[in-house]
């Protein structure tokens, strides 16, 4: 009963992931909602998070080393989820779109394997092997020039080909980083489990980090005009449902393992191909490369959501 609810907040995440990743797009259509996405997402999930630990959240245990590893692992999971995978995913859906982002990020459970195999020490099977196989099938057929013309967004100017390749890498580092934020995250609720404090504090690093690089970026003129940017609707809409996902994700991890986490979040695909396509009207539907691919994926999604089963 936890790990079916577990799957169902992390299916929840992934539809508000997907929502957030369709408003980027809607955003950065105009050149008004450029230029501070990341850091108005990241103030939204601290001051959402930090409200709902106040009120909900449990009083933080004295001070012991259990405690600080706990902090420690956290503050990784927020450089790795909210300065790394975020930074990263916002800018490929400018560059490549929501729908194409949202599929090479499907490697999340891969990444999410792989450190879960060097970091807590389990081990990699054969239906995780051929899972990944088949989800990296998909990810190079999406990947090809006629594939990509496939999923081209309607904007005006429509985006090079070598900004869709930089799209692309950047989507792979975001996968990356947020598969590697799901184990730094369990690791922390091993010895600290309180995931609205691992949201908060995740948040904070995050908002540290942007601080920082604003302060530096101050020297020259680009930075001043970047902090003084008045957030657009798109803009809002993509933090708040950023925020309200990873809550959602945070949760899910207190029921179920960090693979089946990844799993579920792996239909963030599905969500943002039918809200870019069908919704938001951000995308032109999907062709027919598209859905052989995403079978391919969801064949190797399946594969390592039943294989502990049969184990």
């Amino acid at each position: 009963m936890t790990a079916g609810f577990g799957g169902l907040m992390a299916a929840f995440g992934a539809f508000c992931y997907a929502l957030s990743s369709v408003a980027i797009a809607k955003s950065s259509q105009s050149a008004q909602g450029r230029g501070n996405d990341v850091l108005l997402s990241v103030l939204m999930t601290g001051f959402v998070s930090g409200a709902l630990w106040q009120v909900w959240g449990p009083e933080l245990p004295s001070v012991s080393q259990p405690v600080l590893i706990g902090v420690a692992y956290f503050v990784l999971a927020g450089v790795l989820g909210n300065v790394v995978g975020r930074l990263t995913l916002f800018r490929s859906v400018e560059l490549a779109g929501a729908i194409e982002t949202g599929f090479i990020r499907r490697l999340i459970p891969v990444f999410a394997a792989i450190f879960a195999f060097l970091l807590l020490g389990e081990v990699i099977t054969t239906s995780i092997v051929i899972a990944f196989i088949l989800v990296t099938g998909g990810v190079l057929i999406m990947m090809t020039r006629k594939s990509a013309k496939a999923v081209s967004t309607l904007v005006s100017t429509e985006p090079s080909p070598q900004d869709r390749t930089k799209g692309r890498v950047l989507a792979l580092g975001s996968a990356a980083g947020y598969g590697g934020s799901f184990v730094a995250r369990k690791l922390a609720m091993q010895t600290l489990p309180d995931p609205l404090a691992g949201v908060f504090i995740g948040a904070l690093t995050g908002l540290v980090w942007f601080v920082g690089w604003g302060l530096f970026r101050l020297r020259g003129r680009v930075g001043l005009s970047w902090r003084l940017h008045k957030p657009s609707g798109w803009q809002l809409l993509a933090g708040g449902a950023m925020t309200i996902g990873q809550v959602a994700l945070f949760f899910s991890l207190m029921f179920t393992s960090v693979t089946v986490v990844a799993i579920m979040s792996s239909i963030e695909m599905f969500f943002a191909a039918w809200l870019a396509g069908h919704i938001f009207k951000t995308e032109r539907r999907p062709g027919p490369r598209f859905y052989i691919a995403a079978a391919l994926a969801a064949t190797g999604v399946i594969i390592l959501a039943i294989a502990p089963t049969l184990e």
